[in-house]
């Protein structure tokens, strides 16, 4: 389907990622995890994941990195009543209501889809018994949604920040996700459900980790975010 979307307003999340906020017109649903092809002129077509939950009223939230590209000054340039033209939802990065035992693993901007999920099972927990996010950024100032994701009511629910930089910051693993930290901080690993959301290179080395640790492709989902 086809939408027509007016901008509302924007949310600086960190000095580098934006949240875009728009009028959610009559039968846009969606679940969480997807994401919508967003067309800003005909030259200007890319995907977005949606970052809010899907039982937000009023409004769609995409949340991106700005990059300096022609299609993130274009979104910058947005002026309240400002139009663009979406397509969607789509994407398979999503939960099936079954699970018990999550695990998220995200790689800066991968966070976005992550969130939207990790939102609606406030609202909607199913028949989950424990949550876990590997959550990796390159320093504390770089954790978008930091606050609003350590504070969430969701059941046996707990963050693991793996920072490139600690900047001086305590209780942190420094490097990059790997295996090594999976092994580590998850008990009863063959009982999750692994969705893994970040940059290519990211989401491939970790894939490669879980598989190496004995994790079944089955239990592995993944959602690769370009930048642009």
């Amino acid at each position: 389907m086809e939408y027509q979307l007016s901008f509302i307003d924007r949310i600086e999340r960190t000095a580098t990622a934006m949240s875009l906020r728009f009028r959610r017109p009559p039968g846009l649903d969606f679940t969480a995890g997807q994401y919508m092809l967003v067309t800003l002129n005909p030259g200007l077509v890319h995907p977005l994941s949606l970052s809010d939950d899907p039982g937000e009223k009023g409004f769609v939230e995409f949340t991106k990195r700005m990059t300096g590209s022609r299609f993130c000054r274009h979104l910058l340039s947005l002026a309240p009543g400002d139009g663009i033209t979406v397509r969607g939802p789509m994407g398979r990065f999503v939960g099936d209501g079954g699970e018990k035992y999550l695990v998220f693993i995200a790689g800066g901007i991968g966070i976005t889809p992550i969130r939207s999920i990790m939102k609606s099972l406030v609202r909607s927990r199913g028949n989950l018994e424990r949550v876990i996010l590997l959550y990796g950024n390159t320093n504390p100032a770089d954790i978008a949604f930091r606050r609003e994701i350590e504070d969430l009511d969701i059941p046996s629910f707990r963050v693991v920040h793996v920072l490139a930089d600690p900047g001086g910051e305590s209780g942190h693993y420094q490097g990059f996700i790997n295996g090594e930290i999976i092994a580590a901080e998850l008990t009863d690993i063959h009982e999750a459900i692994f969705m893994v959301s970040g940059p290519p290179v990211m989401v491939a080395a970790v894939e490669k980790a879980l598989l190496a640790l004995g994790v079944g492709g089955d239990r592995i989902r993944t959602d690769i975010f370009l930048g642009y």
